[in-house]
C-alpha cells in the first residue's frame, strides 16, 4: 500500500468558524486581494476586518465562471498593487479565480504558459502568494484542492491551473456561511459535492484514505441533501459543507472520471454550469460504466458501485442500479433542470468527445469508454427531458470581474 495525500495546511472548520478565526489573516502579511463573487452577501465580514486591522486591499468580485483572459488581465493590476496574500471568500469560482491570482501573480509569462490541455503545461516558476479560502457555498470544495479551473473562451473548453503549491494556506469553512442560500443554488452545489466523491471512489486510481473520504461524503450527502438544499436544516448545512470539503480532498488525491471530463468539453460549447452539466451527465456515466464493467468482468469496479448504493439509499441488499435510480430521484426532487434545455441537443458530439477524450478525468474512469460509448452518453442526456422551467437558476451572464475598492491605509 503506497499512496500520495495533500491538502490545504490549515483546515478550521465549524459554526461560526469565520468570526473566531479572521485573527489568523495577520500571519501572511499586511496587504491583501480580496476576491470575492456577486452573490456574496457576508463579504463585509473580511472588508469590516481588513479596514479595522489598517490594511491595504483591492476588492475585486467576480461574476460567472472564470477565463483565463481574466485571471490574465487582473494579474496585471495586482502585481501594481502587489499584495502579500490573496484572500478568497465565495462560491467555486471567486476561489478558482482567486487561487489563478495567487499562483500567477509571482510568475512570469501568461497563463497558457501553465495551464492543462489548451497550454503548455509549465510548472510554476515561483511560489503562489499566501491564499486563504473563505467557501459560502458547499459544492466544488476548491477550498482545499490544488487546481483552479478556467475557462478558455479560444479553444471553447475548462482546463485546470494545477499545481501542489496551489494549497491554500489557511481554508476556513464555516457553514453559516451556507445558510439562507437559494434552494437552487444550493441544489447544484451539493450535487457537484456528490459527482466529485462519487466519481474518486470509483476511480481507476483510489487509496484507502480517499476510499473513507469518499464514504463518508457520500453518507452525509445522501442524508442531507434534501434536508440541507431545500429547507435550509443547520445541521444538513454543516453535512454538505463537511462533504464538499472532503469531495475536494477526494478529487485532489485520486482520479475522477467521464462526468467530468465530458462536462469539460462541453462547458465551452453550451451555456450551462458545470455543476448541472456533471450532475445530469452522472447518471448515465455510472449507468455505462456498470455496463462495461460487467462485460469484462471488473468485479472490483461492481463492488465499489455496489458499496456506493448502499450508501446512497441505507439498504444493505441495495443492488447497483439502486444507486443510480438515487441520483435521478435526487435530481428531480432538487429541480436540476435538464440539458437539454441549455440546448446539449445542438452541441456538435463528435467535438465534445475528441475533447474529453484530452482531459485528465477522462483518464481517471474506471474504465476506458470508447468513443462510441462516450457519444452514447451523451446521446442518453440529450433525450432526458423534464417539464419544469430552470426553477430559480439564475441567467446565465458573461464573465467579468470588477474591482471594487483599491482601500491604502496607514498602519
Amino acid at each position: 500500500m503506497m499512496f500520495d495525500f495533500m491538502t490545504a495546511t490549515r483546515v478550521i472548520f465549524g459554526q461560526d468558524a469565520l468570526a473566531s478565526s479572521l485573527s489568523v489573516i495577520n500571519r501572511y502579511g499586511y496587504s491583501a486581494l480580496l476576491v470575492t463573487d456577486k452573490h456574496n452577501q457576508t463579504d463585509n465580514i473580511v472588508c469590516d476586518y481588513l479596514h479595522n486591522q489598517h490594511f491595504r486591499y483591492q476588492h475585486l468580485v467576480v461574476s460567472g465562471e472564470p477565463y483565463i483572459t481574466m485571471v490574465e488581465e487582473a494579474a496585471i493590476e495586482a502585481r501594481k498593487f502587489a499584495p502579500d496574500m490573496v484572500i478568497a471568500m465565495g462560491g467555486g469560482s471567486a476561489l478558482d479565480m482567486a487561487k489563478a491570482l495567487a499562483a500567477i501573480i509571482p510568475n512570469k509569462g501568461n497563463v497558457y504558459d501553465y495551464v492543462e490541455v489548451v497550454g503548455r503545461s509549465v510548472p510554476l516558476k515561483a511560489k503562489p502568494l499566501p491564499f486563504i479560502a473563505i467557501p459560502t457555498t458547499a459544492g466544488t470544495g476548491s477550498e482545499v484542492t490544488h487546481k483552479a479551473v478556467l475557462k478558455s473562451g479560444q479553444d471553447r473548453i475548462k482546463v485546470s491551473l494545477r499545481s501542489g503549491d496551489m494549497l491554500a494556506d489557511v481554508a476556513i469553512v464555516d457553514p453559516t456561511l451556507t445558510y439562507g442560500t437559494s434552494p437552487a443554488l444550493s441544489a447544484r452545489g451539493a450535487m457537484h459535492a456528490f459527482t466529485h466523491l462519487m466519481e474518486a471512489y470509483v476511480c481507476s486510481e483510489p487509496n484507502p484514505l480517499t476510499d473513507m473520504i469518499c464514504e463518508e461524503g457520500l453518507r452525509r450527502v445522501s442524508r442531507s441533501i434534501i434536508s440541507g438544499c431545500l429547507r435550509d436544516e443547520p445541521q444538513a448545512r454543516e453535512d454538505l459543507s463537511f462533504a464538499a470539503m472532503l469531495g475536494g480532498m477526494a478529487s485532489t488525491n485520486a482520479y475522477l472520471g467521464a462526468a467530468h471530463g465530458l462536462a469539460a468539453s462541453l462547458a465551452g460549447k453550451m451555456n450551462a454550469p458545470h455543476s448541472i452539466i456533471t450532475a445530469r451527465l452522472a447518471p448515465f456515466v455510472m449507468d455505462e460504466n456498470i455496463k462495461v464493467a460487467q462485460l469484462e468482468g471488473k468485479l472490483n469496479v461492481l463492488k465499489r458501485y455496489q458499496t456506493m448504493a448502499r450508501i446512497l439509499t441505507n439498504h444493505n441488499d441495495a443492488h447497483m442500479s439502486d444507486g443510480i435510480a438515487w441520483v435521478k430521484m435526487i435530481l428531480e426532487q432538487l429541480s436540476i433542470p435538464a440539458l437539454s434545455q441549455f440546448g446539449v441537443c445542438r452541441t456538435p458530439f463528435d467535438q465534445v468527445v475528441e475533447g474529453a477524450m484530452k482531459s485528465i478525468s477522462i483518464k481517471g474512469n474506471p474504465l476506458p469508454l470508447t468513443k462510441a460509448r462516450l457519444t452514447f452518453i451523451l446521446d442518453q442526456v440529450c433525450s432526458c427531458q423534464h417539464d419544469q422551467l430552470l426553477n430559480g437558476v439564475e441567467e446565465r451572464q458573461d464573465a467579468s470581474y470588477t474591482l471594487v475598492d483599491d482601500r491604502e491605509t496607514e498602519r
